[in-house]
């Protein structure tokens, strides 16, 4: 579980969100929107542990599989099957047997004794990590991913950007983390991969974050969502699903442009019996008193939400061919 306690980001000088509280449980499966440079992937920098808040307490219980956009690896001669393994620490164990194994096949004497000996203990730790049945769900999963064994038995720096990120993104299924926090998992994965990626989610045990901008994704997986409003500077939180998120969102912002217009039509009020009443010097106190409640009124305003930018593309129809080629 992933608790956050009147959190405030910023970019610079820019307030992203300020004094957010909520929570991230066993069986929520959050879909994390806002337009971009709200502070989505920011946030869950600072959820995994990888930045630190402007302010308030991040607190985090059991493990936590953070995917970022652009996965850094540490060791790049890794091969990638052991990078996905290593989310369990079975990469270790399995080549300490194998080490073992070389050593109690040439080995002599006490020598041989001493491998065997530790052979025995590595792989009973190795059965109780879930053993041979562990590999098969880390070959289940990266195959499912578009993984071939040609590309599992590859070193990191030999793969392209795109099959390194699928590694990651496999690890990080396989480690069977309490919460996942998932920064567009589907990119560079293919239609297959994605309609198995869907399903995944959608039985996963612990908690998710998900980024994506694959709207069947978010509308399949989701149970909750988290609305980063850039114009307020607030996560607006949602115990619904996608559709139903849509709805309400509209529904809210209909209300606030309602609330707004009424409240700037009793200011414009206000002021206007303020400034007849300030010809009277008796008058000048109570119209300064009456200016300020106008004022008051138009400070506790929340921002009018501006629309995102969408730029307008217009592409030519090309002229037919003369002939077949």
């Amino acid at each position: 579980m992933i608790s956050a306690s009147g959190i405030e980001l910023r970019a610079g000088a820019r307030v992203l969100i300020e004094n957010a509280t909520f929570r991230v449980a066993k069986g929520d499966r959050i879909g994390l929107v806002g337009r971009n440079g709200a502070g989505k992937t920011t946030l869950t920098k600072c959820l995994a542990g990888e930045g630190m808040p402007a302010g308030g307490t991040i607190t985090r219980s059991g493990e936590v599989g953070y995917l970022p956009q652009d996965p850094r690896t540490g060791d790049l001669d890794v091969l990638a099957r052991d990078r996905i393994l290593s989310a369990r620490g079975l990469d270790v164990l399995i080549r300490k047997m194998r080490d073992n194994e070389q050593r109690i096949a040439g080995g002599k004497g006490a020598t041989r004794e001493k491998a065997l000996k530790q052979y025995e203990r590595q792989e009973t730790e190795f059965l109780t990590k879930g053993g041979y049945a562990a590999e098969a769900e880390a070959a289940t999963i990266a195959a499912a991913l578009n993984l071939p064994d040609r590309v599992l038995g590859q070193p990191l720096h030999t793969l392209s950007g795109g099959q390194r990120r699928r590694i990651e993104l496999a690890r990080i299924l396989f480690s069977d983390a309490d919460t996942l926090l998932l920064d567009e998992p589907t990119n560079h994965l293919d239609a297959d991969s994605i309609i198995w990626l869907r399903d995944y989610l959608k039985t996963y045990r612990g908690g998710f974050i998900v980024i994506s901008h694959d709207e069947d994704l978010v509308e399949t997986v989701v149970n909750k969502v988290f609305y980063l409003d850039a114009n307020r500077s607030q996560i607006d939180v949602y115990n619904m699903g996608w559709k139903l998120y849509q709805q309400q969102r509209e529904a809210d912002e209909r209300r606030r442009k309602r609330e707004r217009a009424n409240a700037e039509k009793k200011a414009a009020a206000l002021h206007s019996q303020a400034d007849k009443m300030r010809a009277k010097a008796t008058k000048t106190v109570a119209a300064q008193n009456m200016a300020r409640r106008a004022d008051k009124l138009l400070s506790g305003l929340e921002a009018v939400r501006q629309s995102d930018k969408v730029a307008k593309l217009r592409f030519p129809s090309p002229r037919p061919a003369a002939r077949p080629p």
